[in-house]
Protein backbone atom coordinates (compact mmCIF):
# COMPACT_ATOMS: atom_id res chain seq x y z
CA UNK A 1 0.00 0.00 0.00
CA UNK A 2 2.52 2.51 0.97
CA UNK A 3 4.99 2.06 -2.07
CA UNK A 4 1.45 2.06 -4.36
CA UNK A 5 0.60 5.32 -2.67
CA UNK A 6 3.80 7.26 -2.46
CA UNK A 7 5.61 6.18 -5.76
CA UNK A 8 3.18 8.40 -7.19
CA UNK A 9 4.28 11.18 -4.58
CA UNK A 10 3.79 14.12 -6.60
CA UNK A 11 0.23 13.73 -6.74
CA UNK A 12 0.07 13.97 -3.08
CA UNK A 13 1.57 17.52 -3.64
CA UNK A 14 -0.44 18.98 -6.44
CA UNK A 15 -2.02 21.64 -3.67
CA UNK A 16 1.29 22.50 -2.84
CA UNK A 17 2.53 23.32 -6.35
CA UNK A 18 -0.71 25.29 -7.16
CA UNK A 19 -0.02 26.81 -4.10
CA UNK A 20 3.63 27.83 -5.84
CA UNK A 21 2.28 29.22 -9.17
CA UNK A 22 -0.41 30.92 -7.19
CA UNK A 23 2.61 32.10 -5.37
CA UNK A 24 4.64 32.96 -8.60
CA UNK A 25 1.40 34.70 -10.29
CA UNK A 26 1.41 36.70 -7.19
CA UNK A 27 5.04 37.43 -7.30
CA UNK A 28 4.87 38.76 -10.72
CA UNK A 29 1.46 40.67 -10.00
CA UNK A 30 2.88 42.97 -8.02
CA UNK A 31 2.50 46.64 -7.88
CA UNK A 32 3.24 50.00 -6.65
CA UNK A 33 -0.08 49.85 -4.48
CA UNK A 34 1.12 46.53 -3.24
CA UNK A 35 1.72 47.21 0.97
CA UNK A 36 4.53 46.37 2.70
CA UNK A 37 2.11 44.08 4.66
CA UNK A 38 0.92 42.05 1.61
CA UNK A 39 5.29 41.45 1.36
CA UNK A 40 5.37 40.40 5.07
CA UNK A 41 2.09 37.76 3.99
CA UNK A 42 3.62 36.65 1.64
CA UNK A 43 6.73 35.37 2.85
CA UNK A 44 4.27 34.50 5.62
CA UNK A 45 2.45 32.49 3.19
CA UNK A 46 5.88 30.44 2.00
CA UNK A 47 6.42 29.44 5.54
CA UNK A 48 2.81 28.06 5.57
CA UNK A 49 3.47 26.08 2.43
CA UNK A 50 6.68 25.01 4.04
CA UNK A 51 5.48 23.46 6.62
CA UNK A 52 2.50 21.35 4.78
CA UNK A 53 5.12 19.84 2.76
CA UNK A 54 6.65 18.80 5.92
CA UNK A 55 3.62 17.33 7.29
CA UNK A 56 2.79 15.42 4.47
CA UNK A 57 5.79 13.61 4.20
CA UNK A 58 5.95 13.57 7.83
CA UNK A 59 2.44 11.52 7.91
CA UNK A 60 3.85 9.43 5.08
CA UNK A 61 6.58 7.84 7.09
CA UNK A 62 4.45 7.40 10.49
CA UNK A 63 2.12 5.55 8.44
CA UNK A 64 4.87 3.48 7.00
CA UNK A 65 7.60 3.47 9.14
CA UNK A 66 9.46 0.15 7.78
CA UNK A 67 11.39 1.95 5.57
CA UNK A 68 14.26 3.17 7.28
CA UNK A 69 16.19 4.42 3.87
CA UNK A 70 13.32 6.38 3.26
CA UNK A 71 12.96 7.49 6.51
CA UNK A 72 15.99 8.76 6.24
CA UNK A 73 15.89 10.74 3.16
CA UNK A 74 12.91 12.05 4.17
CA UNK A 75 14.37 13.54 7.70
CA UNK A 76 16.96 15.12 5.59
CA UNK A 77 14.89 16.86 3.01
CA UNK A 78 12.91 18.06 6.12
CA UNK A 79 15.70 19.35 8.20
CA UNK A 80 18.11 20.53 5.51
CA UNK A 81 15.62 21.76 3.43
CA UNK A 82 11.91 22.79 4.52
CA UNK A 83 12.79 23.61 8.00
CA UNK A 84 15.52 26.29 6.78
CA UNK A 85 13.10 27.38 4.29
CA UNK A 86 10.89 28.16 6.53
CA UNK A 87 12.88 29.44 9.10
CA UNK A 88 14.08 32.33 6.93
CA UNK A 89 10.91 33.04 5.45
CA UNK A 90 9.17 33.70 9.03
CA UNK A 91 12.64 36.15 9.78
CA UNK A 92 11.85 37.97 6.61
CA UNK A 93 7.93 38.44 7.18
CA UNK A 94 9.37 40.08 10.11
CA UNK A 95 10.87 42.94 7.96
CA UNK A 96 8.30 43.57 5.68
CA UNK A 97 5.28 45.49 7.97
CA UNK A 98 3.03 48.43 7.80
CA UNK A 99 0.20 49.33 5.55
CA UNK A 100 2.35 51.58 3.66
CA UNK A 101 2.35 50.74 0.35
CA UNK A 102 6.06 49.47 -1.40
CA UNK A 103 7.41 52.38 -3.22
CA UNK A 104 5.75 54.85 -0.74
CA UNK A 105 6.89 57.76 -3.45
CA UNK A 106 4.59 60.69 -2.64
CA UNK A 107 4.34 64.17 -4.13
CA UNK A 108 6.76 66.36 -2.89
CA UNK A 109 8.31 64.25 0.12
CA UNK A 110 11.89 63.56 1.10
CA UNK A 111 13.46 59.87 1.39
CA UNK A 112 13.15 58.29 4.49
CA UNK A 113 15.43 55.68 5.53
CA UNK A 114 14.01 52.04 6.31
CA UNK A 115 13.84 50.84 9.80
CA UNK A 116 17.14 49.42 10.52
CA UNK A 117 15.68 46.03 12.29
CA UNK A 118 13.49 45.35 9.65
CA UNK A 119 16.30 45.45 6.91
CA UNK A 120 18.23 42.67 9.43
CA UNK A 121 14.98 40.57 9.48
CA UNK A 122 14.48 40.98 5.36
CA UNK A 123 18.32 39.92 4.80
CA UNK A 124 18.85 37.51 7.01
CA UNK A 125 15.74 35.96 6.30
CA UNK A 126 16.26 36.32 2.32
CA UNK A 127 19.59 34.87 3.09
CA UNK A 128 18.88 31.86 5.05
CA UNK A 129 16.76 31.20 2.07
CA UNK A 130 19.05 31.98 -0.58
CA UNK A 131 21.67 29.91 0.68
CA UNK A 132 19.28 26.84 0.17
CA UNK A 133 18.00 27.02 -3.15
CA UNK A 134 20.25 29.04 -4.94
CA UNK A 135 23.93 28.01 -6.07
CA UNK A 136 26.78 29.82 -5.25
CA UNK A 137 27.47 30.87 -9.06
CA UNK A 138 23.54 31.14 -9.56
CA UNK A 139 23.64 35.33 -9.64
CA UNK A 140 26.34 37.43 -8.81
CA UNK A 141 26.16 40.44 -6.47
CA UNK A 142 28.91 41.86 -8.48
CA UNK A 143 27.11 42.24 -11.84
CA UNK A 144 26.98 45.62 -13.26
CA UNK A 145 26.25 46.88 -16.93
CA UNK A 146 24.92 50.56 -16.78
CA UNK A 147 27.24 54.15 -16.97
CA UNK A 148 28.60 55.00 -13.80
CA UNK A 149 27.08 58.59 -14.07
CA UNK A 150 23.51 56.91 -13.94
CA UNK A 151 24.66 54.34 -11.30
CA UNK A 152 25.47 57.05 -9.09
CA UNK A 153 22.54 59.29 -9.69
CA UNK A 154 20.46 56.92 -8.49
CA UNK A 155 21.82 57.47 -4.70
CA UNK A 156 19.51 61.13 -4.54
CA UNK A 157 16.21 58.55 -4.67
CA UNK A 158 17.35 57.38 -1.00
CA UNK A 159 19.04 60.45 0.13
CA UNK A 160 17.35 62.48 -1.46
CA UNK A 161 15.09 66.37 -0.60
CA UNK A 162 11.90 67.13 -1.90
CA UNK A 163 11.41 70.08 -4.70
CA UNK A 164 14.33 68.61 -6.58
CA UNK A 165 15.08 65.08 -6.15
CA UNK A 166 13.18 62.01 -6.64
CA UNK A 167 12.79 62.72 -10.04
CA UNK A 168 11.69 60.70 -13.49
CA UNK A 169 15.31 60.65 -14.83
CA UNK A 170 16.67 59.03 -11.50
CA UNK A 171 13.98 56.70 -11.58
CA UNK A 172 14.44 55.95 -15.12
CA UNK A 173 18.29 55.23 -14.27
CA UNK A 174 17.32 53.10 -11.46
CA UNK A 175 14.91 51.07 -13.37
CA UNK A 176 18.09 50.89 -16.28
CA UNK A 177 20.20 49.15 -13.38
CA UNK A 178 17.00 47.11 -12.14
CA UNK A 179 16.64 45.72 -15.85
CA UNK A 180 20.58 45.28 -16.30
CA UNK A 181 20.33 42.58 -14.08
CA UNK A 182 18.39 39.47 -13.24
CA UNK A 183 16.41 38.19 -10.43
CA UNK A 184 19.54 35.79 -8.66
CA UNK A 185 21.81 38.74 -9.08
CA UNK A 186 19.57 40.87 -6.70
CA UNK A 187 19.04 37.66 -4.40
CA UNK A 188 22.97 37.57 -4.37
CA UNK A 189 23.48 41.07 -3.68
CA UNK A 190 20.60 40.72 -0.37
CA UNK A 191 22.22 37.61 0.90
CA UNK A 192 25.95 39.20 0.35
CA UNK A 193 24.78 42.40 2.61
CA UNK A 194 26.72 42.81 5.52
CA UNK A 195 24.61 43.88 8.85
CA UNK A 196 23.90 48.20 8.75
CA UNK A 197 23.57 50.57 11.09
CA UNK A 198 21.35 53.79 11.21
CA UNK A 199 22.36 57.19 10.23
CA UNK A 200 25.30 56.11 7.22
CA UNK A 201 25.74 58.81 4.40
CA UNK A 202 24.23 57.50 1.33
CA UNK A 203 27.73 57.84 -0.41
CA UNK A 204 29.23 55.37 1.99
CA UNK A 205 27.06 52.47 1.61
CA UNK A 206 28.54 49.78 0.27
CA UNK A 207 25.93 46.84 0.44
CA UNK A 208 22.33 46.65 -0.05
CA UNK A 209 20.98 46.81 3.53
CA UNK A 210 23.40 49.93 3.94
CA UNK A 211 21.74 51.67 0.95
CA UNK A 212 17.94 50.63 1.97
CA UNK A 213 18.73 51.74 5.61
CA UNK A 214 20.94 55.07 4.44
CA UNK A 215 20.09 58.51 6.02
CA UNK A 216 18.26 61.13 4.39
CA UNK A 217 20.41 64.20 3.20
CA UNK A 218 19.52 67.97 3.00
CA UNK A 219 21.34 68.32 -0.06
CA UNK A 220 20.55 64.84 -1.64
CA UNK A 221 23.88 62.79 -2.47
CA UNK A 222 24.86 60.67 -5.20
CA UNK A 223 26.14 56.44 -4.69
CA UNK A 224 29.63 56.59 -4.07
CA UNK A 225 31.99 55.63 -7.06
CA UNK A 226 31.95 51.46 -7.89
CA UNK A 227 28.67 50.72 -6.91
CA UNK A 228 27.13 47.80 -9.01
CA UNK A 229 23.85 47.60 -10.45
CA UNK A 230 22.58 44.03 -8.32
CA UNK A 231 23.73 45.73 -5.36
CA UNK A 232 21.72 48.75 -6.41
CA UNK A 233 18.76 46.94 -7.49
CA UNK A 234 18.74 44.96 -4.17
CA UNK A 235 18.67 48.39 -1.93
CA UNK A 236 15.63 49.53 -3.76
CA UNK A 237 13.68 46.42 -2.97
CA UNK A 238 14.73 46.39 0.37
CA UNK A 239 13.49 49.80 1.01
CA UNK A 240 10.48 49.54 -0.55
CA UNK A 241 9.75 46.01 1.62
CA UNK A 242 10.76 47.44 4.55
CA UNK A 243 9.11 49.05 7.31
CA UNK A 244 9.29 53.13 7.27
CA UNK A 245 11.00 53.37 3.54
CA UNK A 246 10.70 55.81 1.37
CA UNK A 247 11.79 57.18 -1.76
CA UNK A 248 12.11 60.88 -2.45
CA UNK A 249 9.71 62.17 -4.95
CA UNK A 250 9.78 65.82 -6.38
CA UNK A 251 6.62 68.25 -6.49
CA UNK A 252 5.69 66.13 -9.82
CA UNK A 253 2.95 63.94 -9.21
CA UNK A 254 4.38 61.83 -12.71
CA UNK A 255 7.80 61.69 -10.94
CA UNK A 256 6.49 59.96 -8.09
CA UNK A 257 4.43 57.53 -9.65
CA UNK A 258 7.64 56.46 -11.93
CA UNK A 259 9.56 55.95 -8.34
CA UNK A 260 7.05 53.62 -7.41
CA UNK A 261 6.90 51.62 -10.66
CA UNK A 262 10.75 51.14 -10.23
CA UNK A 263 10.37 50.15 -6.30
CA UNK A 264 7.56 47.44 -7.59
CA UNK A 265 9.25 45.97 -10.41
CA UNK A 266 12.47 45.13 -7.57
CA UNK A 267 10.46 43.53 -5.31
CA UNK A 268 8.66 41.66 -8.61
CA UNK A 269 11.38 40.55 -9.96
CA UNK A 270 12.94 39.81 -6.35
CA UNK A 271 10.21 37.29 -4.87
CA UNK A 272 9.43 36.13 -8.47
CA UNK A 273 12.86 34.32 -8.42
CA UNK A 274 12.89 33.74 -5.22
CA UNK A 275 9.54 31.52 -5.09
CA UNK A 276 10.38 29.97 -8.25
CA UNK A 277 14.00 28.99 -6.63
CA UNK A 278 11.74 27.39 -4.13
CA UNK A 279 9.71 25.80 -5.98
CA UNK A 280 12.49 23.89 -7.80
CA UNK A 281 14.01 23.12 -4.89
CA UNK A 282 11.20 21.57 -3.38
CA UNK A 283 10.48 19.61 -6.25
CA UNK A 284 13.64 18.60 -6.73
CA UNK A 285 13.70 17.13 -3.23
CA UNK A 286 10.43 15.18 -3.63
CA UNK A 287 11.65 13.50 -6.70
CA UNK A 288 14.83 12.50 -4.17
CA UNK A 289 12.75 11.07 -2.50
CA UNK A 290 10.95 9.31 -4.80
CA UNK A 291 13.83 7.93 -6.62
CA UNK A 292 14.33 5.80 -2.72
CA UNK A 293 11.08 4.61 -2.85
CA UNK A 294 11.54 3.36 -6.21
CA UNK A 295 14.55 1.75 -5.02
CA UNK A 296 13.44 0.30 -2.18
CA UNK A 297 10.36 -1.16 -4.32
CA UNK A 298 13.37 -2.72 -6.16
CA UNK A 299 14.94 -3.77 -3.70
CA UNK A 300 11.22 -5.76 -2.67
CA UNK A 301 10.68 -7.12 -5.90
CA UNK A 302 14.51 -8.48 -5.98
CA UNK A 303 13.67 -10.48 -2.22
CA UNK A 304 10.39 -11.49 -3.33
CA UNK A 305 11.83 -13.27 -5.95
CA UNK A 306 14.80 -14.67 -4.37
CA UNK A 307 12.62 -15.94 -1.12
CA UNK A 308 8.94 -15.27 -2.10
CA UNK A 309 7.48 -17.14 1.30
CA UNK A 310 9.99 -14.71 3.20
CA UNK A 311 8.76 -12.14 1.20
CA UNK A 312 5.16 -12.72 1.92
CA UNK A 313 5.56 -13.30 5.54
CA UNK A 314 7.31 -9.98 5.99
CA UNK A 315 4.98 -7.86 3.58
CA UNK A 316 1.95 -9.52 6.66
Amino acid sequence: MYLTSIANLGKGFLDVFVTFGDMVAGAFGIKADTKKSDIGKYFTDIEKTMTTVKKKLQDEVANNGNYEKVKTVVDKFITGTLDKIAAGAKEAAKGATGSDVIGNAVKDQAAVPAEVASVKALVKGIKTIVDIVLKKDEGSADSTKTEEAEKKSIGKLFSGKKDTDGTEVQAAAASASIGAVIGADILQAIAKSASTEADKDIDKASNAAEIAAAKADANGKDFGDGQKDAVIAAGIALRAMAKDGKFAANNNAKDADAINGIAASAVGKTLSTLIIAIRNTVDSGLKTINEALAAVKQEDKSAEATNPAEATTSGQ
